[in-house]
């Protein structure tokens, strides 16, 4: 085993081809392990100040995996850490590296420890962060007994090979109602259109800026949090880059539905081979006695079950109001590798004392503050049971 460190930007941009052939050779991958998705986020989010770079595992001169950094000082246990993570933002929710399924865990750390000690890069341990409970890292996690593997949230998905009627019948009686409600109103107000733009469709540079009007114009804009895409040009610049990617590991749509023509809801979505992803919702607030967002999801379930190249329909994060659509949740984990064993054993003996001290604090101490997961660290929903944008 052999591991190649390709540094900084111009070191991720080599490492393309390789990081390419291995998505091919092991099936489509998810979307935040496909090399596009990871060179809009370095050319427009990374924090210029961070050291960068990939690592790749090599196999008899065949790439057999990609692990995308950022190197950066992290404060743990009243320690200084310099730490390889992977990238964190909130444009990027799950996160995981690129593995063959018969990569041994042992010898690819070794790997990567000479491959960074002949790089002359100092390190205290891996971090891989918002990692799906089937991803390729937990699977590197768990041959390691110094890895730190705990819970850090969730994502919930709707399995598409299932019919609607079937997944249709499991949404809580509250949003089958506002969803029968909701199409009785916009019936009354005009045609109907469903619109589903993909890459390479003409009308996506028309689309993107029909979605980014709509986020806009509700709570996320200036007078609200002020978190619209449209306010930030590098944010921006980042979907833009998106909707421009044409290759076989990633395709994104814009999803509108739109009366008299007119987009009142609205939806940023990837393909990536038989799963199709929502990852931005957005909705009109003067419509909001209609759920126009609550519909346009239920149009994406339905449409994703009627086509079969689409097996799964990814909903990213575990937000309050995907709990009346009874969405399926998996786990999402936080994996800490150290680099030396005595490090595994100091941090586990911390987590243990801070677990024990937080079982000491009283309960409403434990609740005073809702993660990013937690209803309270979302926006009440169009109404009970129906997405707010996310």
């Amino acid at each position: 085993m052999l591991a190649v460190h390709h540094a900084g930007y111009e070191g991720f941009r080599r490492a393309e081809r390789p990081w390419r052939a291995l998505a091919a050779a092991l099936g489509t991958p998810r979307f935040f392990q496909t090399y596009d998705w990871y060179a809009a986020y370095f050319a427009h989010l990374r924090p210029a100040d961070v050291p960068m770079g990939v690592i790749e595992l090599q196999r008899d001169g065949h790439c057999v995996g990609i692990f995308p950094y950022l190197l950066t000082p992290v404060r743990k246990f009243g320690l200084t850490l310099r730490v390889l993570a992977l990238p964190d933002s909130p444009h990027l929710i799950l996160a995981d590296v690129l593995l063959a399924a018969d990569l041994e865990p042992r010898s690819s750390l070794r790997a990567i420890h000479a491959c960074l000690a002949q790089a002359g890069i100092s390190w205290h341990a891996l971090h891989l962060a918002r990692v799906p409970e089937h991803a390729h890292a937990r699977r590197l996690a768990a041959g390691l007994p110094g890895a730190l593997v705990r819970p850090g949230g969730g994502s919930r998905y709707f399995d598409a090979r299932e019919p609607y009627a079937e997944l249709s019948a499991r949404f809580a009686g509250r949003l089958r109602k506002t969803l029968k409600k909701g199409n009785k109103r916009l019936g009354e107000s005009g045609a109907l259109e469903w619109l589903c733009i993909g890459c390479g469709d003409a009308r996506m540079p028309w689309a993107f800026e029909r979605f980014l009007a709509l986020e806009a114009s509700g709570w996320k804009g200036e007078h609200g949090t002020g978190s619209a895409i449209a306010l930030s040009a590098d944010v921006m610049n980042f979907y833009r880059q998106l909707t421009a990617v044409q290759s076989p590991e990633l395709r994104v749509e814009i999803h509108l539905l739109c009366v008299a023509g007119q987009p009142i809801a609205g939806q940023f979505a990837s393909v990536c081979g038989a799963q199709r992803s929502i990852h931005k919702i957005a909705y009109d607030e003067s419509w909001q006695h209609a759920s126009p967002g609550s519909l346009l999801m239920a149009n994406t379930l339905e449409r994703s079950c009627q086509h079969s190249p689409i097996e799964r329909l990814s909903l990213v994060t575990d937000m309050a109001w995907m709990q009346d659509w009874n969405a399926t949740r998996e786990t999402v984990y936080d994996i800490w590798i150290p680099r030396h064993a005595l490090y595994s054993r100091l941090a586990r003996t911390a987590l243990s004392v801070k677990a024990l001290l937080g079982a000491r604090e009283p309960a409403q101490l434990s609740q005073a503050s809702g993660s990013r997961d937690s209803p309270m660290a979302t926006r009440p929903a169009e109404d009970a049971g129906a997405p707010a944008a996310t």
